[in-house]
Parts: structure tokens; sequence; C-alpha cells
């Protein structure tokens, strides 16, 4: 059995596993795959409420191949799906919602690998959270008998008026439907003040070269550190990164953030190259993750991540956002949503907000491609 011999690797963390399985509300569910009543699935475990013991239980099953590794949060939220359009009375409004979270929601969560942990399950609550803000939206437009087509732009801007934040977030569903032909109301994303929670550049140079050079930071640190200032990179995503998204090529290191993969600076190439050495030396030799974490079965925390680098006065999230105000400037919204691994709709917020006005892209390509 695959969990078996996973265990039997490492007598210590066996003990431990063993002692949380007995103890974990989870016991039962363990008890009920082991028994042949339960599927063993991620999906079976998704459907169980302790939200941080389904997540332990969920990276074991995959680090000990148990299971394929997929994207938890993904799943947890496609369980969570299921049961809330099954509460929706209006079979149209329920085809319309679970269309635009299978296309439009969904998809956030396309990279292959993402636990959830207390710190990094931000895109499942919020995802959630946004579509309930929806469906009240459709409510509201029922009990006033309009449909998305008809209804004036003036009772949704009053609408959103009164809904506040939650309100001026509906923009990604509100553009969507205009996309699908459903609706010609207009919708404007909340002004979040990122330009001016973003740094200066000779900042973020700077916090890179320390980062470069200091060796009074742990190297897990430094390299996230690093991918968090240069790129943009949320650290959500950062930890969650298995090793096989690096690739090398003799001297040439590149990281795959998105569905392309990037280059590395050499410098940052060597550090990348150093952690994963480090990590097949440490105990957990059959470990995915890139940045391993204390706990069997688990990636590094956010919070663990960046301890070192607060303490050191590096401000990542003034350097991120600066980060991505200057790459939203040089490329356009899809070729940086493919680089970085973000929605096209984050691609086109943080355009928006660094000024570059990529609407002739496309037309520019094909008048300048060759022959």
């Amino acid at each position: 059995m695959a969990l078996e011999s996973y265990l039997l690797r490492d007598p210590t963390k066996a003990d431990s596993v063993l002692v949380w399985i007995r103890n974990s509300p989870m016991a039962k569910v363990v008890h009920d795959m082991t028994s042949g009543h339960t599927p063993i699935s991620l999906h079976a475990v998704a459907e169980h409420r302790a939200k941080r013991a389904i997540g332990y239980l969920a990276a074991l099953l995959m680090e000990s191949r148990v299971v394929p590794t997929e994207n938890f949060d993904r799943i947890r939220l496609e369980v969570w799906e299921r049961e809330f359009f099954a509460t929706l009375p209006n079979p149209s409004r329920r085809a319309l919602l679970r269309r635009y979270a299978t296309w439009i929601v969904n998809p956030r969560f396309a990279e292959d690998a993402h636990l959830s942990t207390k710190d990094e399950s931000s895109r499942y609550t919020v995802s959630k959270a946004h579509l309930i803000a929806v469906s009240e939206l459709l409510d509201r437009l029922d009990a006033l008998d309009l449909d998305m087509g008809v209804v004036p732009q003036r009772i949704f801007d009053d609408y959103v008026a009164t809904r506040g934040r939650i309100g001026k977030e509906l923009t990604p569903f509100i553009r969507w439907a205009r996309t699908q032909g459903l609706t010609r109301l207009r919708s404007e994303y909340l002004k979040t003040g990122l330009v001016a929670a973003g740094g200066s550049d000779d900042q973020r140079w700077a916090w890179v070269k320390v980062l470069l050079t200091t060796n009074e930071i742990q190297l897990s640190s430094r390299v996230g550190g690093l991918l968090a200032i240069v790129y943009g990179t949320a650290l959500t995503r950062l930890v969650s990164l298995q090793r096989d998204a690096v690739r090398r090529d003799g001297d040439t290191t590149y990281l795959s953030l998105g569905t392309e993969p990037i280059k590395l600076p050499e410098a940052l190439g060597l550090l990348l190259r150093q952690l994963l050495g480090t990590e097949t030396r440490a105990v957990h030799d059959d470990n995915i993750w890139l940045f391993k974490g204390e706990r069997a079965g688990r990636h590094l925390t956010t919070a663990a991540l960046t301890a070192p680098l607060v303490k050191r006065g590096i401000n990542l999230r003034s350097a991120k956002n600066t980060a991505l105000l200057s790459l939203a400037r040089d490329l356009p919204p899809s070729v940086l949503a493919d680089l970085l691994g973000i929605s096209i709709y984050a691609a086109e917020r943080w355009s928006a907000h660094s000024g570059h006005d990529w609407a002739d892209y496309p037309r520019a390509r094909l008048t300048t491609e060759p022959g």
C-alpha cells in the first residue's frame, strides 16, 4: 500500500502521523476509506467540514501518492458549489451561476497543487463570497422582476452603492455577462490604492541586492522573497510551487509560474538550484514541494516564509505591487497572465493601474508579424 510504504520510510514521521490520525476529526474518514465504505479520493475528503484537518489529510494522501496530486482548494470549492447551487430555487439562475463558476471562477485554481492551510485558503474563501454576492444580485433582480438584459444602469448603480465594496466586486461577473451578450450593464473595478501601496523601484532593487548577497536569512525565505519582489508572485502561489516547476538547461534555470516558463537571472537561478539541493538532502526524499514545510506532507506556510524578511524591514506587499505595475507597463495582459499564472482579469487590472493601454496590442501584432 502506498501510504504504508510512505510511513515506513521515516519511523519518526510515521509515529506523528499515526497519532494525528487516531486523534483527528478525520479518524472516521480514514477508517471508512480503509474499510472500503468511503472512496479514497480528495473529493471525499473535501465533503467534510473540519477545515484544517481535511487540508492535512489531503496533503498526506497526495504526498504519499495514494491519490494523484491535484489542487485541493479547487476541489473544496467545487464541492461547496454543488451544495450551494442546489439550494437556489430558480433553475435559470442556477445554470447561469454554474456556467460563470465553471468558466471564470474555478480556472483561478488552475495550478496543479495548492493545499489549504489557515493562511493559504483566501482564494477559496473569496471565491465563495463572490459567488454568494452574485447570487444576491440575481435574487434582487428577481425581486424587481427584472432581467439582466433590460435592467437599467441606474438601478444597478444604486444596488452597488448600497453594497459598498461587495457591490464593486461584482465587476468580474458583469464584465463576463457583457461578453456573453447577457447584459449591457457597465461596472468598474474598486479603486484599491494599489499604486499608492507600491514602493519605489530603487527600494525594490535594494532589497533584491540584500537577498542575493546576505547569508543571515534562511535560503527558502531569500528565494521566496526574490521571486515575490522580482515577479510580483503571490505568496500563496510561491509556497505551493512543486519541485518540477523548475527546469534546468545547462547553466540556465527556468521556473514555471504560469503556462510559459520564465528564464531566471543567473544569480537567482543559482540560489534556486541551491534550494533544490538543500531540500533533496532533507528527510523527505520524496518531497514534492519546492518550499518544504516542517510538518509531514505540507509545504512552507506564507507566515514562515515571510517572517525573516519582515525582521529585516523588507515590505513584500509594497515590492510585489511595484513589480506588478512595472511588468504590466511592459507586457500585455495576456502575456502577463501566461507568465505569472494570474487570471486575465487580474492582469487587466494591473495594466489599468499601470496606465498603459494595451487595447491595440492584437491589431499591432497582426500588422507587424512577418509575411
